[in-house]
């Protein structure tokens, strides 16, 4: 059996026993396949608090309840509100079943607060795609407080003597919110980028032991296996070392735009480009081509293939010197 429709509210069942003067706002509210959005109720809540229409006050004031009622049975929870007194204009930290969300409302002219706006509009998208539990709740918390900033600066209109300075301040708390979303997903990535590298070194570990067998089975006359494996495993070691430096000074910046999946794949790759960098180092020694006499015990082919997995430019050095080697020998 299919479950009945809901039937139809009237302004009545809220407790509004007159006749409706906003007869198009009762509709979202009283039909029950209608959303209530914040702005409606931004929208509402202005009418109930200016000197324009003191008639709908009581009338309005009854459906911005039902309005708010209905928004949090649909969306969720409003943890925090604020309304501007002079424009219309509001936020709201929302708590959903999913996390958190900030819907933002605000009628403004002026170029400076819409760009603020959207911007602290970005910075939710950007929070509410990366981010959950606690740290999303706290930098939900800051947006709102920055937010609002704005909103009171809005508020003010253009000829107040206070405005300026409201909305400094406005940019400045944007500002300082910016940068704690940046620094959150930043971390995010951060992990999941050395995630990758880890799951990636293990599989370049493998592959390097394969080579190592490869090479003692077939050619032990071509290549110096033990050379080239320790100089291939410590690149791939020197590129997780750095990854994991950069991520300690903050140096590492990744492109948090990019999927979770992408961003493992990436930092899987990072070993993987260490240990052939170190490889290349090794043949390099090896056949002279660095114009350097190098010893033969492991330890020094493990500290060259080290240095070239943890610095791309020394690595990018020594293969440009090959290559002008080679390009010379070719002209004589």
């Amino acid at each position: 059996m299919t479950k009945p429709d809901a039937p139809a509210k009237t302004p009545k069942d809220f407790g509004f026993d007159g006749t409706p003067a906003l007869q198009s706002m009762w509709d979202k509210v009283c039909d029950p396949d209608a959303t209530v959005t914040f702005s409606a109720i931004a929208n509402i809540r202005r009418t109930a608090t200016s000197d324009e229409n003191p008639e709908l006050h009581a009338e309005a004031k009854i459906l911005e309840r039902a309005m708010r009622a209905k928004f949090e049975q649909q969306t969720g929870a409003i943890e925090n509100s604020y309304y501007c007194t002079n424009v219309v204009g509001g936020a709201a930290a929302v708590r959903t079943q999913g996390g958190y969300e900030l819907h933002i409302v605000m009628n403004s002219d002026d170029a400076e607060l819409v760009a603020l706006e959207t911007e602290c509009m970005r910075l939710v998208g950007q929070a509410t795609d990366t981010l959950t539990g606690k740290q999303l709740k706290l930098l939900v918390e800051a947006l709102y407080s920055a937010v609002t900033r704005v909103l009171r600066a809005a508020d003010l209109g253009d000829q107040s003597p206070d405005r300026a300075e409201a909305v400094a301040t406005a940019r400045t708390e944007v500002e300082q919110a910016a940068a704690r979303v940046g620094a959150a997903v930043q971390r995010l990535a951060r992990f999941v980028y050395f995630q990758g590298a880890l799951a990636g070194m293990l599989i370049t570990v493998v592959l390097i032991a394969g080579v190592g067998l490869a090479g003692n089975a077939w050619w032990t006359g071509l290549i110096n296996v033990p050379a080239l494996v320790g100089a291939s495993l410590f690149g791939a070691l020197g590129a997780l070392v750095s990854i994991f430096q950069r991520m300690s000074k903050g140096d590492l910046v990744l492109d948090f735009s990019t999927t979770t999946r992408q961003l493992r794949y990436l930092g899987a790759l990072r070993p993987f480009v260490g240990a052939i960098f170190g490889a290349i180092a090794q043949f390099g020694l090896v056949n002279g081509l660095l114009g350097t006499s190098v010893g033969t015990t492991f330890g020094f082919f493990a500290l060259i293939g080290f240095a070239a997995g943890f610095s791309e430019r020394f690595a990018t050095d020594m293969v440009e010197r090959a290559g002008k080697v080679i390009a010379s020998t070719q002209t004589k």
